[in-house]
């Protein structure tokens, strides 16, 4: 055997048994398989109250029967799950729910309405700091939800807005089990041993967590929901594979199945060197983007250190970065920032000529094809005109080393971005390049995946080059709204009129209405340019033809991992 293969069994090997590669006499006996996922970076904590990455999400999604399920067509089309009915009130303000009375958590214990009430009560609690204050903002404190009995409960919101937002408020977090959490220390909950050892209610359980290695999910004997949503696979397994090459390697290989964010170029070859290699497009979820931190983020680690735990910083008192902090430089700063090189260098086919990517102008994806501003214009790339209004700001080139400078201070920052995404990395190098033809400098750093996600959060960079999974609601609340509760407003970002506009769409009902506030408020954003915002992502995904079913969609590349199944002549590896 290779060096490769006994390693790709040596991964395989379960707690209690081992996967070998099933061969043709085994297919009909062992029908079931496994599927091994590449993914960039482990998962840090797998309690939705608290998680803060994609990794997280990815899992948690897996381990937890959702509140609601949905499809989605330019906007979200609800159907049932842990929910099996609902309905709102005449006047749009009360959300009624029945739930499910047959689902059960992984000891045994029933989930009850009593379970979804505790969750919300989490997110209230300042201790938590939960980044999802946002989603209880426009309910009563007494009906999030109001528990009428074990399997009835009332969402009462202050006001009516677009239904499938409350919807999405309501159910868009999966459940927490009161009485295994009940009794935790709430201001240290991202802590709690919950975190890598969870009770589940879904169809699949962790049965394995190896640290920077792999996380291993088994289908959960104990499911007790509907038997046809029972997991067909035998077992699936992120491999945490922090560099791109690597992963890639893996999938040409056969070491994985799954690989997520496939650059257009491997795509390419891919199509013609691996025809057992299905690739699959997304759709518009993905948006990168340039983050300019507008406080100082030694002043506000300062202020950080002397609040006391469970306080939130005022951020008005926080120094403003003497760069970031002033619109027009931002805006100077977008004009040397060539969107459309980094679209064609990075997300278009030589091959083809067909193009993944569109310039993005806010983070409301396209594919809310209601909502998203269509209309913007967009800043073009010339960076003498950013070199000039930058002069015009005070910026000059003093000592003729080819940086601008003011007040004795270099236009130079840091830009920070995760590491294992080659094209934010080539990304990356573009962008330095293209700055320093108006007199900028941009020292690159490179961060492991979860201090890079941290370090966003406290605030610890100068400017980030990093993206969203966008929502499939609409709610900007949690990245716009001013105010030091809404944690992913990682640059501080504060426009009243923005706020107003954010506040006046979530109380309006009739989506037609809205749309409009929506797209003015799209447009203020990219004035201000928070943000140097760079392109939206078809993702492609690449699969193993082996695998039947696979829903791969805009909601996600692997969220009903319990629908995947493989024929009994192509099993690959049995337990």
């Amino acid at each position: 055997m290779t060096t490769r293969y006994l390693a790709l069994l040596a991964l395989l090997a379960g707690c209690d048994g081992s996967e070998t590669p099933a061969t043709s006499g085994d297919a009909d006996v062992f029908p079931r398989d496994t599927l091994v996922i590449a993914f960039q970076s482990d998962a840090e904590s797998l309690l939705d109250v608290v998680s803060q990455s994609a990794a997280d999400g990815e899992i948690i999604q897996n381990l937890n029967y959702p509140i609601i399920d949905a499809d989605f067509d330019c906007e979200m089309k609800p159907r049932p799950a842990l929910a099996k009915s609902w309905e709102w009130n005449e006047d749009g303000t009360i959300l009624s729910m029945e739930l499910r009375d047959d689902i059960s958590w992984s000891d045994g214990t029933k989930v009850t309405a009593s379970d979804i009430a505790f969750t919300m009560e989490l997110v209230a609690d300042s201790k938590v700091a939960s980044p999802r204050i946002a989603y209880i903002e426009n309910m009563k404190a007494d009906g999030r939800p109001k528990v009428i009995d074990e399997t009835h409960i009332e969402w009462h919101f202050t006001h009516a807005y677009d239904r499938i937002t409350q919807a999405s408020h309501a159910a868009v977090l999966h459940t927490a089990p009161r009485h295994i959490l009940e009794g935790a220390d709430r201001a240290t909950l991202r802590g709690h041993a919950f975190n890598t050892k969870p009770t589940i209610n879904g169809r699949w359980k962790l049965a394995k967590w190896d640290r920077g290695e792999r996380i291993v999910l088994e289908p959960n004997e104990n499911w007790t929901g509907p038997a046809d949503e029972m997991p067909k696979l035998e077992r699936v397994i992120f491999r945490v594979l922090p560099e791109y090459a690597t992963r890639l390697i893996e999938l040409e290989t056969g070491g994985v199945d799954l690989m997520q964010g496939i650059l257009v170029s491997d795509a390419d070859r891919l199509a013609k060197e691996h025809p057992e290699i299905k690739l699959h497009r997304r759709g518009w979820r993905s948006i990168d983007y340039v983050a300019w931190n507008q406080v100082d983020s030694a002043d506000f680690k300062a202020m950080a250190a002397a609040v006391p735990e469970g306080e939130r910083i005022d951020l008005d008192a926080v120094k403003r970065h003497h760069i970031f902090g002033d619109r027009e430089v931002r805006r100077a700063l977008a004009k040397a920032v060539n969107v459309d090189k980094l679209i064609d260098d990075l997300l278009k086919s030589e091959t083809t000529g067909e193009v993944y990517g569109k310039p993005a102008v806010g983070t409301i994806t396209p594919a809310l094809c209601n909502v998203h501003n269509d209309d913007i214009e967009r800043i073009g790339f010339d960076p003498s005109a950013a070199r000039s209004e930058l002069e015009g700001l005070g910026w000059t080139d003093s000592d003729g080393n080819g940086i601008l400078d003011k007040d004795g201070r270099e236009l130079s920052f840091s830009l920070m971005t995760n590491s294992g995404n080659k094209r934010r990395a080539n990304a990356s190098i573009i962008i330095q390049a293209t700055l320093k033809q108006a007199g900028v400098h941009v020292e690159l750093e490179t961060v492991e995946s979860n201090t890079f996600f941290e370090r966003l959060r406290k605030k610890d960079y100068e400017a980030a080059l990093s993206g969203w999974s966008a929502g499939l609601f609409v709610d900007p609340t949690v990245i716009w709204h001013s105010g030091p509760e809404y944690e992913f407003n990682f640059v501080s970002y504060k426009n009243e009129r923005v706020d107003e506009l954010i506040e006046a769409g979530l109380r309006e009902p009739d989506p037609e209405k809205s749309a409009p506030l929506w797209q003015e408020m799209q447009q203020l954003i990219y004035d201000d340019q928070p943000y140097a915002f760079l392109y939206w992502m078809d993702e492609i995904v690449g699969v193993n033809e082996r695998f039947e079913d696979p829903k791969i969609d805009v909601q996600g590349a692997f969220r009903d991992l319990h629908s995947w199944w493989v024929p009994a002549d192509k099993v690959k590896y049995r337990h």
